[in-house]
């Protein structure tokens, strides 16, 4: 009897000890399992980021002479030695050098593409500028400039390049060009008739806005503008304006019959 209590406290003290071990490693499961619920994924990737970190510079430090002499020996090659199946980069730094690798060769094709796209938009530009579809198809070609004989009042044409200068950073206008007409601060001073001041002033416009300043003397003079301006700043009349003078210029030159004219 003696012997079979032994027995059985030996047998109780075993079942025990492996229900303790047991009930650790469900804890530690249920510990881990908690963990993996409630870490954010970005702590997760930050882990696992640092094993590779650890295991890499465990492998750096054991292959760094090694690593150092194919270098040398290698030269421009050593960003090939990053990938393939003898490197000890982790897949995932590897894809990333492949990545940044296609994206540089993406690069390069861009930029060869925006070179040949801007050679092509200059020689277009060169030989059709400010032409529409229509006189393309047509092959129409302006070889002279429109002529004029609207010229700036002798008082602004002699003043001081300054003062044209001073009239452009006062109104926040910037010119780009060869031989830029002087900026006109007055509807009045640029040679329109009574009636078409008239017209302005019952539109309750009585100064010309800062495209107009500069624009409308250029167009006047029978030059080509590309004007840049915000909407409603007074785009419009500076091509309209110009036009209406320019036909009745045509008239008193040569009368038009009745429907005839633009």
């Amino acid at each position: 009897m003696i012997i079979i209590k032994r027995k059985l406290t030996v047998r109780l003290s075993l079942s025990s000890h492996l229900k303790r071990e047991i009930e650790e490693k469900e804890n530690l499961s249920k510990d881990e399992e908690i963990d993996s619920l409630y870490v954010p994924l970005i702590e997760k990737k930050k882990r696992i980021i640092e094993k590779h970190l650890k295991h890499l510079a465990a492998l750096s430090d054991t292959n760094d002479d090694s690593s150092h002499h194919s270098h040398d020996s290698h030269g421009s090659n050593s960003n090939d030695a990053l990938i393939g199946p003898g490197c000890h980069l982790s897949l995932l730094d590897q894809h990333n050098e492949l990545k940044k690798k296609a994206e540089q060769l993406k690069e390069s094709d861009r930029e060869k593409q925006l070179k040949e796209e801007q050679k092509i938009l200059e020689s277009v530009a060169q030989a059709k500028a400010l032409m529409s579809i229509q006189e393309i198809a047509k092959g129409i070609q302006y070889l002279d400039p429109i002529k004029t004989s609207w010229k700036p009042p002798k008082c602004i044409l002699n003043a001081p390049q300054a003062r044209h200068d001073k009239i452009r950073e006062l109104t926040g206008i910037t010119c780009e060009g060869e031989d830029v007409p002087p900026p006109i601060v007055s509807f009045k001073d640029m040679k329109f008739p009574s009636f078409i001041l008239k017209a302005l002033k019952s539109k309750a416009i009585e100064k010309p806005m800062p495209i107009q300043i500069q624009g409308l003397p250029a167009v006047l003079s029978g030059r080509d503008l590309i004007g840049i301006a915000y909407t409603g700043s007074g785009k419009t009349l500076v091509f309209t304006l110009p036009i209406i003078m320019f036909s009745m210029e045509q008239e008193k030159k040569l009368p038009f019959k009745r429907q005839e004219g633009p």
